[in-house]
């Protein structure tokens, strides 16, 4: 199909929301500087999970201390972050000429192939263990394209309905357990409730992204693509009301402390535990608190960030991150493997257990005795990783920027 002109993609923009367009260059770096942002956030979560001494849960304000709870809980961005930032790319394909119809099969195709990857090569590379079925962000994203792909036909503004009730109300389904609903106990975990699929009293598939908000998620992320496409001042403003409003729901829900997340929070002796308890709401599966808080700062770092690619502020630090941002894939799979390998080798070098990072329960139960560091090692570690995967990130943003093979598209 041939690329549609200005005044036609305006037109598009404009049946749903008024607002002039900008042109795309721009727009697209903001989200991919904020993408890349993500995955090195990312990469710092599954560095403590394999490089950590502590054995604490690090969001529980009775066991954990600020320095450990922040590095952890600014990790919860990036799951809402990468999905629904997928969901804005799939709107922006849209506008450059794709039709409903190859958008459906497209994003059916892709997501297959991402819950293929995730069930084979990622799991593997969390385990080096086969077969040890690891549902996780990808998979969650993979069956979320699928549920959009039947979706394209309808407007921006009744998928994002859909995905805004989706995130409203499904912690109504909370109190449904799948101990309680026999041989559709495993269907439940895949749709709402995280957990391990059991047979025969062992575990077989380990479930910890419940499509079901998540797929509220990438709804939400694609009703926002109108936004990223606005001037420059508008989107921005958009995008700070939104993030307001998301924010000041949180709090009054979070008040509240009744409906919205399954961990009410506690008043503790200490201003600094109450304030962790309070913003100390559920992943597995995402909670309304949850998605509220993090969209809420979500949205002002995509405003920041944004600000600075028009100002052309900090060109050096955007070029880094949009680096890894525009091949989160490619990062996403050669983190996992580049962490969990050095945590055997670093295991073995030191003549502790390396058997314990292999196997179906790897780094479930915390690091082999006398393995691990404080969070100064941490990040020292985690900083090596992202330097050791820039060349190869930069390398493979290169290939796919002067090649247009199909194949491409699905990494």
């Amino acid at each position: 199909m041939a690329d549609l002109t200005a005044a036609s993609l305006e037109s598009l923009v404009t049946e749903d929301f008024p607002i002039p367009i900008e042109p795309r260059t721009r727009r697209l770096e903001s989200i991919d500087v904020l993408r890349g942002l993500l995955m090195l956030l990312m990469a710092l979560d599954h560095t403590r999970e394999f490089f950590g001494v502590s054995t604490v849960n690090p969001t529980n304000a009775q066991e954990s201390w600020p320095a450990l709870y922040l590095t952890r809980w600014i990790t919860h961005l990036c799951a809402p972050g990468f999905i629904a930032l997928a969901g804005a790319s799939v709107y922006l394909q849209r506008q450059r000429g794709k039709t409903s119809g190859q958008l459906s099969r497209l994003l059916a195709t892709r997501g297959l192939w991402l819950m293929f990857l995730e069930v084979t090569l990622i799991s593997f590379g969390w385990f080096f263990y086969f077969p040890s079925p690891f549902l996780q962000v990808i998979w969650a994203t993979g069956l979320s394209m699928i549920g959009l792909a039947a979706l394209m036909r309808l407007s921006t503004r009744t998928i994002g309905a859909i995905g805004a009730c989706i995130i409203l109300f499904h912690n109504l389904l909370d109190p449904i357990h799948a101990e309680n609903l026999g041989r559709f106990g495993n269907v439940w975990k895949l749709l709402h409730e995280s957990g391990m699929f059991m047979a025969n009293g062992h575990p077989v598939l380990f479930a910890f992204y419940p499509v079901v908000p998540w797929f509220g998620v990438i709804c939400l992320g694609y009703a926002f693509g109108p936004v990223a496409m606005m001037k420059p001042a508008v989107r921005r403003r958009v995008a700070l009301t939104l993030s307001t409003a998301f924010l000041a729901a949180f709090t009054a829900i979070r008040l509240i402390n009744h409906y919205g997340d399954d961990r009410p929070y506690q008043h503790f002796a200490t201003m600094t535990q109450t304030v962790m308890s309070f913003f100390n709401v559920e992943k597995y599966p995402p909670s309304l608190d949850y998605v509220l808080a993090t969209f809420g700062f979500l949205l002002l770092l995509y405003v920041a960030f944004d600000f600075a690619v028009t100002q052309a502020w900090l060109p050096h630090l955007r070029s880094f991150l949009q680096t890894y941002g525009r091949v989160p894939f490619f990062f996403y799979t050669l983190h996992i493997y580049l962490i969990h390998g050095a945590a055997v080798l670093g295991t073995a070098a030191m003549g502790l257990d390396w058997h314990h990072w292999i196997g179906p329960f790897a780094f479930f139960g915390g690091p082999p005795p006398g393995w691990g560091f404080g969070l100064a090692g941490i990040y020292a570690v985690w900083l090596a990783v992202l330097f050791a995967l820039y060349l190869p990130c930069l390398w493979f943003s290169r290939l796919k920027a002067r090649r247009r093979d199909w194949w491409l598209s699905y990494l």
